[in-house]
């Protein structure tokens, strides 16, 4: 009984955390001036695979997940999985992703999906 609870409470964490954020980043998305927040951008002129996750999680607060996906998809993702995540904890249910099982899968596909969101961003020259 316990660990149901602490499930439940860790969704609502969850569910709160991202939509706290995407909340306050659509607020504010027309107050702040467009300027790069990134250390490693402003060091090394190269994008680190987050550059342009505030604008996504702004986007995504603003109801537009096509904008949000071109900002940065790996953050784009991480609302989705913070929210099911959540969504599925209150619900008493363990994620598949979290499930012991595929913990080392998904390690793995986390480290290949911020490689190759990095490559894009990049690409496009965030």
């Amino acid at each position: 009984m316990v660990a149901v609870r602490s499930g439940r409470h860790q969704g609502l964490a969850l569910l709160a955390l991202s939509l706290i954020s995407l909340g306050v980043s659509a607020l504010l998305r027309d107050l702040v001036p467009d300027v790069t927040l990134c250390g490693i951008k402003k060091l090394t002129g190269l994008p680190c695979p987050f550059c342009g996750g505030v604008r996504a999680t702004a986007a995504l607060g603003q109801g537009s997940p096509l904008e949000a996906f071109a900002w940065n998809p790996a953050v784009t993702l991480l609302h989705a999985a913070m929210l099911s995540s959540g969504a599925a904890l209150v619900l008493g249910r363990t994620p598949p992703w979290l499930t012991p099982e595929r913990q080392r899968f998904v390690f793995r596909a986390v480290v290949v999906i911020l490689l190759v969101n990095w490559l894009y961003l990049v690409s496009v020259g965030r």
